[in-house]
């Protein structure tokens, strides 16, 4: 029998693995190798991982970096940015402080989910629309446990529909960023 080879779409894929910061924290599996699964083909782990696995198959061992920009983008200054306070509309009782992170809403599929709040002013915000791990290469080493084809009930249906890249599965309380409240 032939080992199933990992394909760039639709292949279920289950990895033992430990990622870290290159020169840096380990991020997942730090005491012990973390479990994760996922379908090839959604953008649901960085693209320099699945670029990597694919051709790959069960009982592979992998040790490779994935450069910044095959994670999770290169930095941009230009996405720091200071906005004034009266365009947040928090939650009563809800403070904003650095580091806290807000889901937005910005109309833009391809746009940030969430923003970290960097300092906070007496009358401005200033929010990093950059990805927290941006700018940064990862280490992952790693076993493929599971390779197979995507079986239908591994892949929901609104994935293969227009807009397949975005699967908003859930939803959590949203902070609006320069609309007023309804």
């Amino acid at each position: 029998m032939i080992d199933y080879v990992i394909t760039d779409h639709k292949s279920y894929v289950k990895i033992r693995y430990r990622v870290q910061i290159v020169d840096g924290p380990v991020l997942k599996g730090a005491v012990e190798p973390e479990i994760m699964d996922f379908v090839t083909g959604y953008l649901h782990v960085i693209p320099g991982l699945e670029k990597r696995l694919v051709g790959r198959q069960t009982g592979d061992k992998l040790s490779f970096t994935v450069p910044s920009e095959e994670a999770f983008g290169v930095r941009r200054p230009e996405l720091v940015i200071e906005k004034a306070k009266a365009d947040f509309h928090f939650p009563p009782a809800v403070e904003p402080y650095p580091g806290m992170e807000l889901p937005i809403v910005t109309g833009n599929l391809d746009g940030p989910e969430t923003v970290m709040i960097r300092e906070v002013k007496d009358d401005t915000i200033v929010i990093d629309l950059n990805h927290p791990l941006s700018g940064l290469p990862l280490v992952y080493e790693l076993e493929i446990i599971e390779a197979r084809p995507a079986s239908a009930t591994d892949v929901c249906s609104e994935w293969d529909s227009a807009g397949a890249e975005q699967t908003a599965c859930s939803s959590i309380p949203q902070i609006v960023l320069g609309e007023d409240e309804p």
